[in-house]
């Protein structure tokens, strides 16, 4: 019953990428996939997105000229967004919420994910990239204000489409294919160049925030499967640490926090926290086969060395041992988590801790930065990140989302997680892969990630 579909756009009165349309042809006929192009305007309202105004390889293509339903929750939809929209799902969010998971058409691979329940998996708003080269107006006969807005929309041009398994009627799985302009792009390891593909290794994969020890199991299963699969040449962790065991959010929810979710389930010992980590790196380094992990420094693992300044360890004896111990080192400028998985049960010599002011860069992309810290040291958005690092992705927000070359990842813990039962959950367990070609985004639903 399962059926793959390839959605990407087109301009009106723009060629196509001859070389990105020979890829995505051969990479149709591969997978026994359905190829959709939805239609846009071109430079100008004028150049209206009718049958007559498109380049005859792009006519010779499955136009989508209305919305399609692929199973009960995603869907094709047609919002006639203007190719020169700078973000081009301002002002939609409240349809997503109102049913499916929306694909449409732009220029640009834009996705934001957006609570709509308590209980069930967020809605997502997608928008495809392009078959086709830019048509903006740009040149000295149109109006000044009209060539700046041509000249952003040239420089944020994207060639990529979106990838659906649909599975059944209600399941299904998406991904982004990201193209160069030569029509390369790479899709779950393998690279896909004209007529011709090859295994591809990912430069990094960056994990959603892991929260060691709160794991939801099925993903974690997942996402070590992921790293066999793909065998990435780094792995990236966010908020590797949970931190439960020193959490200062303890001492004012004590039923709650401290004896709940704490001491019923063996959850308050930081020795125990320490070790389980420590377990975790070598499952991580045995499953990703040689590459190098990286821990980026990240608010949950500040929860020791806050836990250490306010010495609350004085009145915390099961910890104290170990705490007094992590003292001297954290006085000593030292990584108060690294340094006790180190004292516990030891670190693979692959993974490296990275500190706040350290960069991790690949292919420009900014990969150092949990997220967690804007401007002036408050929360950064979306939007402030892109000003903030440029190529960036980042954790600490639980949810994926990508804003031109600002992408954010997801996690790994459960949709229970006791602090946000009763609210609204954006919340996804996405990871992202860097390749030379570009970032791919990849889900898990259910525990599994295709």
């Amino acid at each position: 019953m399962g059926k793959k579909y390839v959605i990407t756009s087109a301009q009106a009165n723009a060629k196509p990428n001859t070389k990105f349309l020979k890829t995505l042809e051969h990479y149709v006929s591969a997978h026994d996939a359905e190829l959709v192009v939805l239609p846009m305007i071109g430079n100008s309202a004028r150049e209206d997105s009718i049958p007559d105004n498109f380049h005859p390889a792009i006519k010779e293509l499955q136009m989508e000229y209305g919305s399609r339903k692929l199973n009960r929750n995603i869907e094709i939809a047609q919002f006639h967004v203007r190719p020169y929209q700078v973000d081009p799902i301002t002002g939609l969010s409240r349809f997503a919420q109102r049913g499916r998971s929306l694909v449409f058409a732009s220029p640009k691979q834009r996705w934001r994910h957006i609570a709509h329940s308590n209980t069930k998996l967020p809605k997502a708003l997608i928008t495809t990239g392009a078959l086709t080269e830019p048509n903006y107006a740009t040149g000295h006969d149109v109006s000044a204000e009209r060539r700046r807005l041509g000249n952003i929309a040239t420089r944020d041009h994207e060639f990529g489409a979106i990838v659906v398994d649909v599975l059944n009627g209600n399941k299904y799985h998406w991904r982004n294919l990201s193209a160069q302009v030569n029509g390369k792009f790479n899709d779950l390891g393998i690279e896909y160049h004209g007529s011709s593909q090859k295994e591809s290794r990912p430069l990094a994969m960056v994990c959603g925030d892991w929260h060691a020890g709160k794991t939801d199991q099925k993903v974690r299963r997942a996402t070590l499967q992921m790293m066999r699969d793909l065998s990435p040449e780094r792995v990236v962790l966010h908020d590797f640490f949970d931190g439960h065991s020193v959490s200062h959010h303890m001492a004012k929810r004590i039923i709650g926090e401290m004896v709940r979710e704490g001491a019923d389930i063996g959850h308050l010992s930081l020795e125990d926290e320490l070790r389980h980590c420590g377990r975790e790196l070598q499952a991580i380094t045995r499953a990703s086969s040689g590459a190098g992990v990286y821990v980026v420094r990240s608010n949950h693992l500040e929860f020791l060395d806050r836990y250490l300044d306010e010495m609350r360890f004085a009145k915390d004896p099961h910890n104290a041992r170990v705490a007094l111990k992590l003292a001297v080192a954290y006085m000593d400028g030292l990584n108060p988590v690294e340094e006790g998985i180190r004292q516990v049960i030891g670190i693979p010599d692959d993974v490296t801790f990275l500190d706040r002011d350290q960069d991790l860069k690949v292919d420009g992309y900014q990969l150092g930065s949990h997220g967690d810290k804007g401007p002036g040291g408050g929360r950064g958005s979306i939007r402030s990140k892109e000003n903030d690092y440029g190529k960036s992705i980042t954790g600490h927000v639980h949810k994926s989302e990508k804003l031109r070359n600002t992408l954010t990842v997801g996690t790994m813990l459960p949709y229970d997680t006791e602090y946000i039962k009763g609210s609204p959950c954006a919340w996804t367990h996405s990871h992202a892969f860097v390749y030379p070609t570009g970032v791919q985004m990849l889900n898990i639903i259910n525990g599994k990630y295709k």
